[in-house]
């Protein structure tokens, strides 16, 4: 089955950007999924996952509900095929690994990350691990129903490639716990979104890793584009926008800002405007099908014609972006400077055509520095590290590359 590809482009762009590269759609232009869900319309809808490996597109209520809806290629529609109440108030979704019978939700009325596994045809959903935001090693505190309302898994190879920095380091980090990765969290209060690092094995086991300042003063969901390394981060207070941001990241009035590349007004529903979930997929390649899906919450005591109004299609819609250059640009890294073995026994040889004979520096994943040389010829001995993950920085009279490498 050919995968739809998916980009939330739908956007009436703010006059500070160009207009051309992210066109406009009306809310009434886009197809209404809901009765796809129930005919008689649904609440609270505030989260959403596309899962591009099996065309399944995840939707959490906050009134304590999970629905997955099946793509069909041939039929260019949806089918309902999970719908399964699920505890607390989940107000966003994600999966670490699409291939898993495994989701994570953030849990609004629990300040919570939640582990669902279920079965093959979701016949049974199981919460089965857990992790309190509220307590250490995290700073979040109890701010009521304005809390964390969006989740977005992104893994270690875009963090690595987008040198990615840790907020309470000041230093690159990727994933120590197991999950090949780190969990973002949108937050209402504030805006900012929080990342964690956590173990999918145990609960409460987890690492805080920061909290980054947004363009807005409210979040409320996120989506990850890795064919563009962009982090969309969804924002509803006053006009609903779209915030796209690199994960690298700068100091902002003594803050660590995501970087923002744009910022669009989403198109607005007639009656309740409140726009809290959105999904998107890859835009590149350039041949991609483009679409889009967005959720707006209601609550169970407003119009019918507002609930039965709750999940719009967006498809196709065209973009912007030069999916040629994009991939120059996110392969450039690479030429410049590699690694090998890697994972690393003990000598870990250097191609840097650049780099030849720099200083060099490697750190831990805890901001230390661990071995320093002025000259590294072409190769380093590494066999008195311990196991784990390591930052290799070349240094020469005109720049700096950087590159993860594993001691196995």
């Amino acid at each position: 089955m050919k995968a739809i590809r998916i980009i939330l482009l739908l956007f009436i762009i703010q006059p500070t950007f160009s207009q051309s590269n992210w066109p406009s759609v009306a809310w009434n232009s886009a197809t209404n999924l809901t009765a796809t869900m129930s005919s008689s319309g649904i609440d609270e809808a505030s989260g959403l996952y596309w899962n591009k490996d099996t065309n399944r597109l995840y939707l959490v209520q906050n009134s304590g509900r999970v629905r997955i809806l099946q793509y069909n290629s041939g039929t260019n529609s949806f089918s309902q095929i999970g719908n399964k109440s699920i505890s607390g108030g989940p107000e966003g979704i994600t999966m670490a690994n699409n291939t898993e019978n495994a989701f994570y939700t953030i849990d609004e009325n629990n300040y919570e990350i939640r582990k669902y596994t279920h079965t093959s045809d979701f016949g049974t959903v199981t919460q089965s691990k857990s992790w309190d935001l509220l307590q250490s090693p995290s700073t979040m505190t109890d701010t009521g129903n304005t809390g964390p309302e969006g989740i977005c898994f992104i893994a270690d190879t875009f963090l690595t490639h987008a040198n990615f920095i840790s907020q309470t380091t000041g230093l690159p980090y990727v994933s120590q716990k197991g999950m090949g990765g780190l969990l973002f969290i949108a937050h209402q209060n504030g805006g900012y979104v929080w990342v964690f690092d956590v173990n999918p094995n145990v609960n409460n086991d987890f690492a805080f890793v920061g909290k980054y300042k947004t363009n807005r003063s409210e979040s409320c969901d996120l989506s990850f584009d890795g064919s563009t390394g962009l982090l969309y981060i969804l924002h509803n207070t006053g006009d609903n926008t779209l915030e796209a941001v690199t994960l690298a990241s700068s100091i902002v009035s003594s803050e660590r800002k995501l970087n923002m590349t744009n910022e669009y007004f989403l198109p607005a529903p007639s009656g309740n405007t409140n726009i809290e979930g959105f999904a998107i997929t890859e835009n590149c390649p350039s041949s991609n099908t483009v679409s889009a899906w967005v959720c707006r919450d209601a609550s169970s005591s407003e119009s019918s014609t507002i609930l039965t109004d709750a999940l719009r299609w967006f498809s196709p819609v065209t973009t912007g972006f030069d999916c040629n250059s994009l991939a120059t640009a996110q392969n450039q890294y690479g030429k410049t400077v590699s690694v090998y073995p890697n994972p690393v026994g003990n000598i870990l040889q250097i191609q840097a055509a650049n780099f030849m004979g720099a200083k060099f520096d490697i750190y831990n994943v805890l901001g230390e520095k661990i071995m320093t040389q002025s000259n590294s010829g072409t190769a380093i001995d590494v066999s008195n590290l311990k196991q784990g993950f390591y930052f290799l920085f070349l240094s020469n009279d005109n720049e700096t590359a950087k590159i993860t490498f594993i001691k196995k």
